[in-house]
């Protein structure tokens, strides 16, 4: 049973936005493995792309979407994920924050060297796609931001 619904209705979410057709995801011994057919269920704006174009580069697509793009943040390398700096303390970032260049975002911990990995861009935390104490491997999604103008 997947223990966390938010993050498999962003994996889904995050599935369509790009157009990807299929997608295995592994956490704590959980193994997810989402097919959808590529065909969106609201009016078609363009013909659905073969399953090889679609995994080698988004659809072009006309959406209703906001007025910035969101974009992911991925995990580097692999290693422990952490959203707080310790257990008893609040996350760095949750979603709606709005985040400035160099803040902290989360603690990647690395052949037990902890490391503050802060943002690159302002941005607004649209969601967290990782768990807390997650083990991550290079480009694991970690959080979905919207950039913002500097």
């Amino acid at each position: 049973m997947i223990s966390d619904l938010k993050t498999l209705d962003a994996l889904m979410a995050r599935m369509q936005a790009l157009g990807i057709t299929e997608l295995d995801y592994s956490r704590d011994g959980e193994h997810i493995r989402l097919v959808r057919d590529g065909q969106d269920r609201s009016p078609p704006t363009s013909s659905p792309a073969p399953a090889i174009a679609a995994s080698s580069a988004p659809a072009a697509e006309t959406v209703a979407a906001p007025a910035k793009a969101e974009t992911t943040i991925e995990a580097p390398m692999h290693g422990q994920f952490y959203t707080s700096a310790a257990p008893d303390v609040p996350p760095f970032v949750k979603p709606g924050d709005i985040v400035a260049e160099g803040q902290p975002l989360y603690i990647l911990e690395v052949m037990k060297t902890l490391s503050r990995i802060e943002a690159e861009f302002p941005c607004r935390i649209v969601a967290v796609l990782a768990a807390n104490a997650e083990a991550v491997s290079p480009g694991t999604p970690l959080f979905s931001v919207e950039p913002l103008d500097a």
